[in-house]
């Protein structure tokens, strides 16, 4: 069932919801009609499956619940990794649960063995390596650093852990290594390419936030149109993914005028369930424009930068009866 659902719905895609809907309810009265079916635990891991990637209000805590029934029958042991594994990468956003994550992680590989060709065990390591990069405790960066390029190096696995590795790896960088910009922007560029099908996916749209930070660093040039570009492409997204969106609007902000800067702060600020971290973000920005740190426009400052190097490059040397003639 698993197969199917993976081939039907393409484990599955955001902008699919009218497929996922579909299947959902083909899947649910099934099981409905008859519950004591010998694949319920496949059926039921595929409608897990369908609503993590459906992602509405709600639809993660029902997965989760779902994994939990999955895990309390007896079932095959791949289809428990399976479900560990799910389970472990719903706790992302639960810091209380990293270390349960975590180990949620360990026992599903150990069932699944150390082939990256085999889909899950794939994931296995990259949702741990996504864990660690969130927790940041001890050797953590560094230990997400190697489940990552395990991933990366594997050139069976599957893409799309391949490209949520490079992000692992691209973030890492900005936080732990700035001075690296350039090699980080290029892990950027690496992991959209891989997930370049797959345009519509969360992390897609976060390496898009990621490459934009990167480039406001960097401040090279085009930088900050490049970047700007990439940011409005994730506030103007028709997803939900409410963190991305805040996170880029924040960005957005802190390269733009003092009106538009303003403005979007304002609206950020009022949002309802923003992570702390990024209101906290959003303020500080919002301190630097009313203490009137930065006068101008950011994106129009580099272009005339840009403007004035090249008229120097231009100017060329008086000649030799130029000078007779001054004299």
């Amino acid at each position: 069932m698993s197969y199917i659902v993976d081939k039907e719905v393409g484990f599955p895609a955001p902008s699919e919801k009218e497929k996922i809907n579909k299947v959902l309810k083909r899947y649910n009265r099934i099981l409905a009609q008859n519950p004591k079916r010998s694949d319920t635990p496949e059926l039921m891991f595929g409608i897990a499956d369908l609503l993590v990637g459906r992602g509405n209000p709600g639809d993660h805590s029902q997965a989760m619940k779902i994994y939990d029934q999955i895990l309390l029958r007896q079932i095959p042991d791949s289809l428990k990794a399976r479900a560990l594994v799910g389970k472990a990468e719903l706790m992302i956003g639960s810091p209380e649960e990293f270390g349960n994550a975590i180990s949620l992680c360990e026992k599903a590989r150990e069932i699944l063995g150390k082939s990256l060709s085999e889909f899950f065990a794939a994931k296995t390591l990259l949702v741990e390596a996504e864990l660690r990069l969130a927790r940041k405790s001890g050797n953590d960066w560094g230990e997400a650093v190697k489940l990552a390029d395990k991933v990366i190096k594997e050139k069976n696995a599957h893409w799309y852990f391949r490209g949520r590795s490079f992000l692992v790896k691209a973030e890492i960088n900005l936080y732990q290594r700035p001075e690296k910009l350039n090699e980080s922007i290029k892990l950027c560029n690496a992991a959209l390419k891989e997930m370049k099908n797959r345009f519509d996916d969360y992390f897609a749209y976060k390496g898009k936030v990621l490459k934009a930070e990167m480039l406001i660093r960097r401040g090279q040039r085009i930088d900050l149109e490049r970047a700007q570009k990439l940011l409005t492409d994730v506030v103007e997204m028709p997803f939900a993914y409410k963190d991305l969106i805040v996170r880029a609007k924040i960005d957005l902000a802190d390269i733009a005028t003092h009106p538009k800067a303003t403005r979007i702060l304002r609206e950020v600020l009022q949002m309802e369930g923003v992570d702390p971290y990024l209101v906290e973000k959003a303020r500080l920005v919002e301190k630097a424009i009313k203490a009137k740190s930065r006068k101008v426009n950011h994106l129009k400052a580099t272009r005339e930068k840009t403007k004035k190097k090249k008229v120097k490059t231009k100017k060329k040397k008086p000649s030799k009866k130029g000078k007779k003639r001054r004299k």
